[in-house]
């Protein structure tokens, strides 16, 4: 073969050799954006399912987040459960974070990310790790600042890595073990509570009752002699105490002593037949309450007829009738299924109205004070 045919064939080989790299390339810029890594945990979302604890370091508190049989909840709060939404929403957001540009590399500068070790005194992040049931680590990385701007994003590294990068997806990591879990525990209206009674262990007791359903006020039962009660406004503190009431804090139940010789207790009937008993206890300088909850239905105030009574009962083959009742029946059975065997603290307004005594809501029935006016003449 004559040199100038082999140097033609090595021509063109480079000519395809340059030309498959260019196509490379091409595709390679076609799936990351300018500047950026791909996905920061390839593969990841091919196991997200094998993900059985969310470690959460916030540099307070390292808390985890893990699977049981049935649910997730926090392992440091006895397997409190969480809300699955958000386990579901971090373990993709993680499995889905792609890396859109690269940043800093300085970690003189990571603090202004919110990048720093989660026990940075300033400048911390936030510590996550994704692990399966064995304890290896499936996803770790530390999360910083949110930026609003062209989308939901947040800055990120890689453990154990000096480079940043600006993240896809808003990553909204808990950053408390409350922030995972709902902290609702009641939604009851003043309008709805019928009846309250307040009981505590060395005796003292008083029932507060609405009259009529249409009655803003309650009025204070069984008055002793030579008091009175006080001003409605007083009373009627008590009938929010379950309105939208929270935790601030949780633990099992069965550590702790709700003996009625020990707990005072506060007993609150609704004119639709929830009942809910509260007990509650001082413990480790913490005041703390358990729920218990019930429907009865002898309670219910029936303004209409039922739909029971419209049914002609001669006739054959008729429909069930539905339960008039359903609604205040599923709320009081989805209560005492969150509630049941757990310890709550309280925000301290609401456990002070459910620790009220009767010498809050009467005094003595003394006669008015003159207003000191009196008929003066003067000495002609």
């Amino acid at each position: 073969m004559k040199r100038n045919s082999l140097i033609g064939l090595a021509i063109a080989a480079a000519v395809v050799v340059v030309l498959a790299v260019m196509v490379a390339q091409q595709r390679t810029s076609e799936t990351k954006p300018a500047g950026g890594g791909g996905l920061m945990f390839e593969g990841l979302i091919g196991k997200v399912n094998s993900v059985a604890s969310i470690e959460v370091n916030n540099g307070d508190e390292v808390f985890t987040i893990t699977r049981k049989a049935q649910s997730w909840g926090v392992a440091e709060k006895s397997d409190y459960p969480v809300q699955f939404d958000l386990v579901k929403k971090t373990i993709m957001g993680v499995a889905e974070l792609e890396l859109i540009a690269a940043k800093t590399k300085d970690p003189d500068r990571h603090g202004a990310l919110l990048l720093n070790t989660p026990e940075a005194e300033e400048g911390g992040s936030i510590g996550l790790v994704l692990a399966d049931d064995t304890g290896a680590t499936l996803a770790s990385l530390l999360v910083g600042k949110t930026v609003r701007a062209g989308g939901e994003r947040r800055y990120v590294r890689r453990r154990n890595e000096d480079q940043t990068w600006l993240g896809s997806g808003g990553i909204d990591v808990g950053k408390t073990p409350l922030d995972w879990i709902e902290i609702i525990l009641t939604q009851i209206r003043h309008d709805r509570v019928r009846k309250i009674t307040l009981s505590h262990p060395d005796g003292d007791h008083a029932v507060l009752e609405r009259m009529e359903q249409s009655d803003f006020d309650f009025t204070y039962m069984e008055i002793p002699d030579g008091m009175r009660a006080l001003a409605p406004s007083k009373l009627n503190s008590v009938g929010g105490a379950l309105a939208f009431l929270s935790m601030k804090d949780v633990r099992l139940a069965s550590d702790m002593n709700f003996d009625p010789t020990d707990a005072s207790v506060t007993r609150f009937e609704t004119w639709d037949g929830v009942v809910v008993t509260v007990s509650t206890i001082e413990a480790d300088e913490k005041k703390w309450a358990r729920f218990e909850v019930e429907f009865d239905e002898s309670l219910v105030l029936e303004t209409v007829p039922s739909a029971a009574s419209d049914v002609d009962e001669s006739a054959e083959g008729t429909e069930e009738v539905e339960d008039p009742h359903a609604v205040a029946r599923e709320e009081a059975g989805t209560i005492s299924t969150r509630t049941r065997g757990w310890a709550y603290a309280l925000d301290d307004h609401k456990m002070d109205q459910l620790r009220k005594r009767s010498e809050d809501f009467i005094e003595p029935d003394l006669p008015d004070e003159a207003d000191g006016s009196e008929d003066l003449t003067t000495n002609q």
